[in-house]
């Protein structure tokens, strides 16, 4: 009896045994999968954010071509549509996982949205898929025709009368929020894809966008004034580097800044001194050539007339003043902080006491571009008391700009973040239109057309660049079957 007993014990042992190896078994297999999925996911992210940055750096080949490919060089060109619709399919490796994407054609719609990126991540026999939407966005933006009434031809009425397109500009552009504190006075419509916070007496006499699912907070005497609307919205602003001449390293007007070591029979080296300084001029004021600085202070004004500088750093005070000459037209672009050798939080641009900086033909701005950095914090100090007038173009999609005077600012303001915290106020100057780099569509003059009607006002609209920002994200449900759209079931 005892070894039946035994057998039987020893077979429901081995049983018991094999179920516990087999439950062990299928819980590491399903926390595997998860684990693939979970990087799957992370793949198919990082492959969207790819195709987003090429979107943006390629902005001015989508103008004239829906879709971007990988050539047989591995570089990006301009393409034309699949037969199913979309733009050729991108593939590429990361973090041990594959991803694939495909982007609706750029000018085209997708659903409500401009444009769609759907990605999918692979990871070991695990594949995930993801759908961004993003919507065209640029700094100005054509509103809808504008109707005054009727109006008649002498026979009969034609109907409303339109006044023409309309231009919504947003003067003051903080990517990630805007902070306005103390006595800010806003005359400018604003805009952010975060919060807009008014604290104090804060006053914004414009239109307001925050960001989506964001707010405009007012708290204190913080108000909007009457007439002006609250939107919510997504934008993007076309990267620095997107516009930026490709040989501004080595071709600028840097040249003009530089004290001459000879000046007779001709100035030596060629063309230094070409901007006019009313100081005593050496080999670090107002330029140094060294650490690329514009240095103004005391009572001396630079007068510059050249077309595009190279610096890393801009800083007038006391009652120095920065003018740009009525037939220049002028933009200052800025190193990274890293190649200048900045610390995390160095004023790349600096005003303070009088300062001043002004365009002497006012239909025109100077522009200070910044690079800024993704690493490194980047920011600009606006200071000067109330009697003084700024006149620019300040724009620096990575960088931080604080407005911490009480002076007058005039022109476009755009960062990634803007806190203003003293008295100042910025404002448009009547009729001021932001430059074509900053605005990718823009009107030329009367189409050259032999049947057009001699003094007719009509323009004609160029594109520059296509510039887009997301809108939402969704995770996309099961497989996409083969005669489907890339986006079937997201």
């Amino acid at each position: 009896m005892a070894l039946p007993v035994a057998l039987f014990a020893m077979i429901a042992g081995t049983g018991l045994a094999s179920a516990a190896v087999l439950s062990t078994v299928n819980v590491q297999t399903g926390s595997h999968r998860d684990s693939s999925a979970k990087s799957a996911i992370a793949v198919a992210d990082a492959g969207a954010n790819i195709a987003r940055m090429r979107i943006d750096r390629y902005a001015t080949v989508l103008a004239t071509k829906p879709c971007l490919k990988l050539n047989g060089s591995g570089m990006l060109e301009g393409a034309t549509v699949e037969g199913d619709g979309w733009c050729p399919q991108v593939s590429g490796t990361v973090g041990g996982g594959t991803y694939a994407y495909r982007v609706s054609p750029a000018g085209s719609t997708c659903g409500e949205y401009h444009l769609c990126v759907v990605a999918t991540g692979t990871v070991g026999d695990v594949s995930r898929r993801i759908e961004v939407a993003y919507d065209e966005t640029a700094v100005e933006e054509t509103v809808e025709e504008e109707t005054t009434g009727e109006e008649s031809t002498g026979e009969e009425s034609t109907g409303e009368e339109t006044t023409g397109n309309s231009v919504f500009v947003e003067g003051l552009i903080g990517i990630d929020g805007i902070e306005l504190n103390g006595n800010a006075d806003v005359r400018v419509n604003i805009g952010t894809n975060g919060d807009v916070t008014g604290v104090g007496n804060a006053d914004v006499c414009g239109n307001i966008r925050h960001g989506i699912g964001k707010s405009w907070t007012p708290t204190g005497n913080a108000e909007q004034c009457p007439g002006y609307e609250v939107t919510e919205g997504n934008k993007s602003l076309p990267p620095v580097s997107s516009f930026m001449p490709s040989n501004i390293t080595t071709t600028n007007s840097n040249y003009r800044l530089v004290k001459c070591t000879k000046t007779k029979p001709t100035k030596e080296p060629t063309g230094c001194e070409s901007d006019a300084y009313s100081g005593n001029r050496t080999s670090t004021k107002p330029w140094d050539s060294t650490t690329r600085a514009i240095t103004i202070n005391a009572n001396d004004t630079l007068t510059v007339s050249g077309g595009d500088y190279w610096v890393c750093s801009i800083s007038v005070s006391g009652n120095g003043q920065l003018i740009m000459s009525a037939s220049a037209q002028v933009r200052f672009f800025f190193d990274t902080p890293e190649n200048c050798g900045f610390s995390g939080g160095t004023a790349q641009i600096s005003l303070t006491g009088n300062s001043r900086i002004a365009s002497t033909n006012k239909a025109v701005l100077p522009g200070f571009y910044l690079l800024g950095s993704k690493t490194t914090t980047t920011s600009v100090s606006l200071g000067g008391n109330a009697n003084t007038e700024d006149e620019f173009v300040i724009y620096g999609p990575d960088t931080t700009i604080n407005i911490v005077g009480n002076g007058v600012y005039k022109g476009i303001i755009a960062g990634k973040r803007v806190v203003v915290t003293g008295n100042g106020r910025v404002e448009t100057p009547a009729g001021y239109q932001p430059p074509a780099e900053i605005t990718p569509v823009t009107e030329t003059g009367s189409p050259e057309d032999p049947t057009e009607t001699e003094g007719s006002s009509e323009k004609t609209t160029v594109t520059l660049a296509r510039y887009f920002a997301p809108q939402f994200y969704v995770e996309c449900v099961g497989e996409t079957p083969a005669s489907a759209a890339p986006n079937a079931n997201c």
